[in-house]
Protein backbone atom coordinates (compact mmCIF):
# COMPACT_ATOMS: atom_id res chain seq x y z
CA UNK A 1 0.00 0.00 0.00
CA UNK A 2 1.20 3.26 -1.09
CA UNK A 3 0.20 6.49 -0.34
CA UNK A 4 1.41 9.57 -2.47
CA UNK A 5 -0.05 12.41 -1.56
CA UNK A 6 -3.78 12.38 -1.77
CA UNK A 7 -4.50 9.30 -3.86
CA UNK A 8 -3.87 5.55 -2.29
CA UNK A 9 -2.61 3.74 -4.50
CA UNK A 10 -2.28 -0.29 -4.14
CA UNK A 11 -0.85 -2.91 -6.27
CA UNK A 12 0.00 -5.91 -4.38
CA UNK A 13 -1.80 -8.88 -5.55
CA UNK A 14 -3.25 -10.75 -2.40
CA UNK A 15 -3.98 -7.18 -0.30
CA UNK A 16 -7.93 -6.49 0.68
CA UNK A 17 -8.62 -3.23 1.53
CA UNK A 18 -11.69 -2.74 3.97
CA UNK A 19 -13.70 -0.13 5.93
CA UNK A 20 -12.56 0.30 9.27
CA UNK A 21 -14.69 3.53 10.99
CA UNK A 22 -13.70 6.35 9.07
CA UNK A 23 -10.60 4.52 7.80
CA UNK A 24 -9.14 2.51 5.14
CA UNK A 25 -7.66 -0.50 6.35
CA UNK A 26 -5.46 -2.99 4.10
CA UNK A 27 -5.17 -6.31 4.83
CA UNK A 28 -2.18 -9.32 3.63
CA UNK A 29 -1.18 -12.47 4.95
CA UNK A 30 2.60 -12.07 4.41
CA UNK A 31 2.81 -7.98 5.74
CA UNK A 32 1.26 -6.29 8.82
CA UNK A 33 -2.13 -4.26 8.92
CA UNK A 34 -1.69 -0.80 7.45
CA UNK A 35 -4.60 1.64 8.15
CA UNK A 36 -4.79 5.12 6.76
CA UNK A 37 -7.96 7.71 7.45
CA UNK A 38 -10.68 8.35 4.77
CA UNK A 39 -10.04 12.28 4.81
CA UNK A 40 -6.70 11.80 3.78
CA UNK A 41 -7.62 10.10 0.83
CA UNK A 42 -8.95 11.79 -2.66
CA UNK A 43 -8.67 8.68 -4.50
CA UNK A 44 -8.05 5.03 -4.64
CA UNK A 45 -6.34 3.32 -7.50
CA UNK A 46 -5.73 -0.41 -7.37
CA UNK A 47 -4.36 -3.12 -9.47
CA UNK A 48 -5.81 -6.68 -10.48
CA UNK A 49 -5.20 -9.09 -7.49
CA UNK A 50 -6.30 -6.69 -4.87
CA UNK A 51 -9.88 -6.80 -3.26
CA UNK A 52 -11.94 -3.84 -2.37
CA UNK A 53 -14.65 -4.54 0.06
CA UNK A 54 -18.34 -3.57 -0.78
CA UNK A 55 -18.59 -1.15 2.54
CA UNK A 56 -15.21 0.58 1.31
CA UNK A 57 -16.94 1.02 -2.27
CA UNK A 58 -20.09 2.43 -0.91
CA UNK A 59 -18.60 4.52 1.14
CA UNK A 60 -16.37 6.04 -1.47
CA UNK A 61 -19.06 6.33 -3.35
CA UNK A 62 -21.35 8.20 -0.88
CA UNK A 63 -18.46 10.73 -0.02
CA UNK A 64 -17.16 11.34 -3.90
CA UNK A 65 -14.13 9.56 -3.45
CA UNK A 66 -13.26 7.81 -6.83
CA UNK A 67 -11.89 4.02 -6.84
CA UNK A 68 -10.47 3.33 -10.09
CA UNK A 69 -9.25 -0.64 -10.78
CA UNK A 70 -6.72 -1.58 -13.08
CA UNK A 71 -5.29 -4.35 -14.97
CA UNK A 72 -1.79 -5.42 -14.61
CA UNK A 73 -1.31 -3.51 -17.80
CA UNK A 74 -3.02 -0.29 -16.25
CA UNK A 75 -6.10 -0.27 -18.33
CA UNK A 76 -9.09 0.73 -16.40
CA UNK A 77 -11.54 -1.59 -15.74
CA UNK A 78 -13.79 -0.07 -13.60
CA UNK A 79 -14.09 3.20 -11.79
CA UNK A 80 -16.49 3.69 -9.11
CA UNK A 81 -18.18 7.27 -8.02
CA UNK A 82 -20.96 8.95 -6.02
CA UNK A 83 -24.71 10.10 -7.47
CA UNK A 84 -24.99 12.62 -9.58
CA UNK A 85 -27.23 15.83 -9.52
CA UNK A 86 -27.75 19.02 -10.75
CA UNK A 87 -26.57 18.10 -14.59
CA UNK A 88 -29.50 18.08 -16.52
CA UNK A 89 -29.51 21.13 -18.30
CA UNK A 90 -25.22 20.94 -19.19
CA UNK A 91 -26.05 17.18 -20.27
CA UNK A 92 -28.71 17.84 -22.58
CA UNK A 93 -26.41 20.75 -24.14
CA UNK A 94 -24.06 18.09 -24.62
CA UNK A 95 -26.08 15.69 -26.54
CA UNK A 96 -27.68 18.36 -28.50
CA UNK A 97 -23.56 18.85 -29.90
CA UNK A 98 -22.95 15.51 -30.28
CA UNK A 99 -26.15 14.67 -32.15
CA UNK A 100 -25.62 17.54 -34.43
CA UNK A 101 -23.29 15.93 -37.65
CA UNK A 102 -21.38 19.68 -38.13
CA UNK A 103 -21.11 20.43 -34.96
CA UNK A 104 -20.10 17.38 -33.90
CA UNK A 105 -17.55 17.43 -36.80
CA UNK A 106 -16.04 20.71 -35.59
CA UNK A 107 -15.39 19.53 -32.09
CA UNK A 108 -13.81 16.33 -33.36
CA UNK A 109 -11.56 18.72 -35.96
CA UNK A 110 -10.96 20.85 -32.32
CA UNK A 111 -10.15 17.67 -30.37
CA UNK A 112 -7.79 16.73 -33.12
CA UNK A 113 -6.42 19.83 -33.72
CA UNK A 114 -5.43 20.02 -29.51
CA UNK A 115 -3.71 16.76 -29.98
CA UNK A 116 -1.41 17.72 -32.75
CA UNK A 117 -0.27 20.52 -31.69
CA UNK A 118 0.60 19.40 -28.33
CA UNK A 119 3.22 16.53 -30.22
CA UNK A 120 4.60 19.18 -32.07
CA UNK A 121 5.62 20.82 -29.48
CA UNK A 122 6.75 17.65 -27.75
CA UNK A 123 8.97 16.85 -30.89
CA UNK A 124 10.23 20.15 -30.33
CA UNK A 125 11.12 19.86 -26.60
CA UNK A 126 13.23 16.29 -27.51
CA UNK A 127 14.51 17.89 -30.31
CA UNK A 128 16.39 20.40 -27.58
CA UNK A 129 18.34 17.28 -26.00
CA UNK A 130 19.23 15.46 -29.54
CA UNK A 131 22.15 15.03 -31.69
CA UNK A 132 21.97 17.65 -34.92
CA UNK A 133 21.04 15.08 -37.04
CA UNK A 134 18.33 13.82 -34.81
CA UNK A 135 17.40 16.98 -33.78
CA UNK A 136 16.84 18.42 -37.56
CA UNK A 137 14.51 15.12 -38.06
CA UNK A 138 12.73 15.90 -35.39
CA UNK A 139 11.94 19.64 -35.89
CA UNK A 140 11.12 18.57 -39.17
CA UNK A 141 8.11 16.18 -38.09
CA UNK A 142 7.15 18.76 -35.51
CA UNK A 143 6.95 20.81 -39.04
CA UNK A 144 4.62 18.63 -40.69
CA UNK A 145 2.35 18.03 -37.70
CA UNK A 146 1.97 22.02 -38.40
CA UNK A 147 0.89 21.58 -41.84
CA UNK A 148 -1.09 18.87 -41.22
CA UNK A 149 -3.50 21.01 -39.06
CA UNK A 150 -4.51 22.78 -42.29
CA UNK A 151 -6.45 19.59 -43.16
CA UNK A 152 -8.90 19.80 -40.34
CA UNK A 153 -10.19 23.13 -41.87
CA UNK A 154 -13.89 22.14 -42.36
CA UNK A 155 -13.10 18.39 -42.26
CA UNK A 156 -15.68 16.35 -40.98
CA UNK A 157 -15.30 13.36 -38.05
CA UNK A 158 -13.99 10.57 -40.44
CA UNK A 159 -11.27 12.74 -42.05
CA UNK A 160 -9.88 14.09 -38.62
CA UNK A 161 -9.73 10.35 -37.69
CA UNK A 162 -7.54 10.09 -40.48
CA UNK A 163 -5.60 12.77 -39.89
CA UNK A 164 -4.86 12.01 -36.20
CA UNK A 165 -3.75 8.75 -37.71
CA UNK A 166 -1.24 9.81 -39.86
CA UNK A 167 0.02 12.25 -37.62
CA UNK A 168 0.23 9.86 -34.40
CA UNK A 169 2.41 7.68 -36.53
CA UNK A 170 5.04 10.49 -37.62
CA UNK A 171 4.95 11.19 -34.06
CA UNK A 172 5.86 7.81 -33.00
CA UNK A 173 8.60 7.48 -35.22
CA UNK A 174 10.22 10.91 -33.52
CA UNK A 175 9.48 9.43 -29.76
CA UNK A 176 11.34 6.38 -31.02
CA UNK A 177 14.65 8.59 -31.94
CA UNK A 178 13.86 10.66 -28.53
CA UNK A 179 14.41 7.04 -26.62
CA UNK A 180 18.21 6.33 -25.62
CA UNK A 181 18.63 3.01 -24.42
CA UNK A 182 15.24 1.49 -25.84
CA UNK A 183 13.44 -0.48 -29.19
CA UNK A 184 10.18 1.04 -29.98
CA UNK A 185 8.26 0.23 -33.48
CA UNK A 186 5.19 1.99 -32.51
CA UNK A 187 1.93 1.88 -30.12
CA UNK A 188 1.64 -1.25 -29.51
CA UNK A 189 -1.18 -2.50 -27.11
CA UNK A 190 -3.30 -5.29 -25.31
CA UNK A 191 -1.15 -5.99 -24.23
CA UNK A 192 2.48 -3.96 -25.03
CA UNK A 193 4.97 -6.33 -26.18
CA UNK A 194 8.40 -3.90 -24.68
CA UNK A 195 8.43 -1.66 -22.31
CA UNK A 196 8.17 1.43 -23.41
CA UNK A 197 4.83 0.84 -24.40
CA UNK A 198 4.38 -1.17 -20.89
CA UNK A 199 4.88 2.64 -19.29
CA UNK A 200 3.21 4.38 -22.07
CA UNK A 201 -0.17 2.33 -20.93
CA UNK A 202 0.12 2.99 -17.54
CA UNK A 203 0.74 6.34 -17.54
CA UNK A 204 -1.92 6.89 -20.18
CA UNK A 205 -3.95 4.67 -17.79
CA UNK A 206 -3.56 7.55 -15.52
CA UNK A 207 -3.88 10.48 -17.34
CA UNK A 208 -7.67 8.74 -18.61
CA UNK A 209 -8.52 8.40 -14.50
CA UNK A 210 -7.53 12.51 -13.96
CA UNK A 211 -9.57 13.48 -17.09
CA UNK A 212 -12.40 11.48 -16.38
CA UNK A 213 -12.52 12.72 -12.50
CA UNK A 214 -12.50 16.23 -13.79
CA UNK A 215 -15.43 15.84 -16.42
CA UNK A 216 -17.37 13.97 -13.79
CA UNK A 217 -16.80 16.34 -11.37
CA UNK A 218 -17.90 19.36 -14.04
CA UNK A 219 -21.00 17.83 -14.73
CA UNK A 220 -20.67 16.38 -18.32
CA UNK A 221 -21.39 12.88 -19.53
CA UNK A 222 -17.88 10.90 -19.77
CA UNK A 223 -19.90 8.60 -21.94
CA UNK A 224 -20.73 11.02 -24.96
CA UNK A 225 -17.68 12.09 -26.79
CA UNK A 226 -17.32 13.64 -30.24
CA UNK A 227 -14.29 12.36 -31.91
CA UNK A 228 -14.51 8.80 -30.67
CA UNK A 229 -17.15 6.07 -31.16
CA UNK A 230 -19.94 5.42 -29.71
CA UNK A 231 -19.94 1.94 -28.48
CA UNK A 232 -20.96 1.24 -24.99
CA UNK A 233 -19.12 1.21 -22.13
CA UNK A 234 -16.74 3.53 -24.21
CA UNK A 235 -16.22 6.75 -22.02
CA UNK A 236 -15.55 8.61 -25.24
CA UNK A 237 -15.58 12.10 -24.15
CA UNK A 238 -12.82 11.15 -21.20
CA UNK A 239 -10.85 9.99 -24.46
CA UNK A 240 -11.60 12.74 -26.50
CA UNK A 241 -10.74 15.32 -23.57
CA UNK A 242 -7.57 12.98 -22.68
CA UNK A 243 -5.84 13.40 -26.14
CA UNK A 244 -4.42 16.68 -25.68
CA UNK A 245 -2.67 15.12 -22.03
CA UNK A 246 -1.43 12.24 -23.64
CA UNK A 247 2.07 14.01 -25.26
CA UNK A 248 3.05 15.31 -21.44
CA UNK A 249 2.70 11.58 -20.44
CA UNK A 250 5.14 10.43 -23.65
CA UNK A 251 7.52 13.08 -22.14
CA UNK A 252 7.27 11.30 -18.43
CA UNK A 253 7.91 7.90 -19.52
CA UNK A 254 10.90 8.73 -22.01
CA UNK A 255 12.23 10.74 -19.16
CA UNK A 256 12.05 7.65 -16.63
CA UNK A 257 13.76 5.24 -19.63
CA UNK A 258 16.15 7.66 -20.50
CA UNK A 259 17.55 8.25 -16.86
CA UNK A 260 17.79 5.08 -16.29
CA UNK A 261 15.01 5.15 -13.49
CA UNK A 262 13.57 2.49 -15.21
CA UNK A 263 15.72 -0.29 -16.11
CA UNK A 264 15.28 -4.12 -17.26
CA UNK A 265 14.69 -5.57 -13.54
CA UNK A 266 11.76 -3.05 -13.74
CA UNK A 267 9.76 -5.54 -16.36
CA UNK A 268 8.99 -8.95 -16.50
CA UNK A 269 8.81 -10.71 -20.25
CA UNK A 270 6.14 -13.16 -20.91
CA UNK A 271 5.91 -16.37 -23.35
CA UNK A 272 3.27 -14.66 -24.65
CA UNK A 273 5.61 -11.69 -26.05
CA UNK A 274 3.40 -9.54 -22.98
CA UNK A 275 5.69 -7.10 -21.16
CA UNK A 276 4.52 -6.42 -17.33
CA UNK A 277 5.92 -3.69 -14.90
CA UNK A 278 7.19 -5.24 -11.82
CA UNK A 279 5.35 -3.90 -8.48
CA UNK A 280 8.78 -2.08 -8.23
CA UNK A 281 8.29 -0.12 -11.65
CA UNK A 282 4.84 0.79 -10.87
CA UNK A 283 5.74 2.51 -7.88
CA UNK A 284 8.47 4.61 -9.54
CA UNK A 285 5.55 5.35 -12.64
CA UNK A 286 3.51 6.18 -9.71
CA UNK A 287 5.82 8.21 -7.89
CA UNK A 288 7.23 10.16 -10.70
CA UNK A 289 3.77 10.80 -12.03
CA UNK A 290 2.98 12.55 -8.58
CA UNK A 291 5.94 14.44 -9.03
CA UNK A 292 4.86 15.16 -12.40
CA UNK A 293 1.56 16.44 -11.44
CA UNK A 294 2.80 18.90 -8.69
CA UNK A 295 5.28 20.68 -11.71
CA UNK A 296 3.65 24.57 -12.33
CA UNK A 297 3.17 25.00 -16.41
CA UNK A 298 2.27 28.13 -17.83
CA UNK A 299 -1.09 28.03 -20.22
CA UNK A 300 -1.83 30.51 -22.76
CA UNK A 301 -4.83 32.55 -21.58
CA UNK A 302 -3.76 31.83 -18.00
CA UNK A 303 -2.14 34.55 -15.95
CA UNK A 304 -0.92 31.95 -13.36
CA UNK A 305 1.08 29.11 -13.91
CA UNK A 306 -1.26 26.27 -12.48
CA UNK A 307 -0.02 22.72 -11.32
CA UNK A 308 -0.61 19.65 -14.47
CA UNK A 309 -2.75 17.94 -12.02
CA UNK A 310 -5.47 21.16 -12.53
CA UNK A 311 -4.83 20.92 -15.95
CA UNK A 312 -7.73 18.93 -16.76
CA UNK A 313 -10.04 20.16 -14.10
CA UNK A 314 -9.79 24.04 -16.03
CA UNK A 315 -10.45 21.97 -19.26
CA UNK A 316 -13.44 20.20 -18.57
CA UNK A 317 -15.10 23.30 -16.88
CA UNK A 318 -13.48 25.00 -19.82
CA UNK A 319 -15.30 22.23 -22.13
CA UNK A 320 -18.64 22.70 -19.80
CA UNK A 321 -18.98 26.47 -20.36
CA UNK A 322 -18.74 25.42 -23.64
CA UNK A 323 -21.15 24.06 -23.97
CA UNK A 324 -23.53 26.03 -21.92
CA UNK A 325 -22.91 29.26 -23.92
CA UNK A 326 -22.93 27.11 -27.25
CA UNK A 327 -19.42 27.89 -28.41
CA UNK A 328 -16.16 27.05 -29.66
CA UNK A 329 -14.08 24.32 -27.05
CA UNK A 330 -10.76 25.34 -26.65
CA UNK A 331 -7.84 22.81 -26.12
CA UNK A 332 -5.23 24.28 -23.81
CA UNK A 333 -1.79 25.44 -24.89
CA UNK A 334 1.36 26.02 -23.85
CA UNK A 335 2.58 29.33 -23.17
CA UNK A 336 6.05 28.60 -24.49
CA UNK A 337 5.95 26.60 -27.77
Amino acid sequence: MTYLLRTLFVQTEGTRLVLEGDAVKALRDDAATQRLPLTAIDAIIVLAGVDVSTPLLARCGEDGRTVALLSRFGKPRAIVEGAMSGRGALRAAQYRRQSDTQQRDQMACTVVSGKVRQMAWGLRQWARDAQPAEAQILRHHADQLDAAQDQLVGSTRESALGVEGACSRRYFQGLALALHHQEFAGRIRRPPTDDANAVLSLLYSLTRIAVHGALHAAGLDPFCGFLHGDRDGQPSLVLDVMEEFRPTSDHLAVSLLNRRQLRDEHFTHEVSGAVQLTDEGIHIIFDAWHRHRETSIAIAGLEEQVTHAVLPIIQANTLANALRADKPYRPHRLAVQ
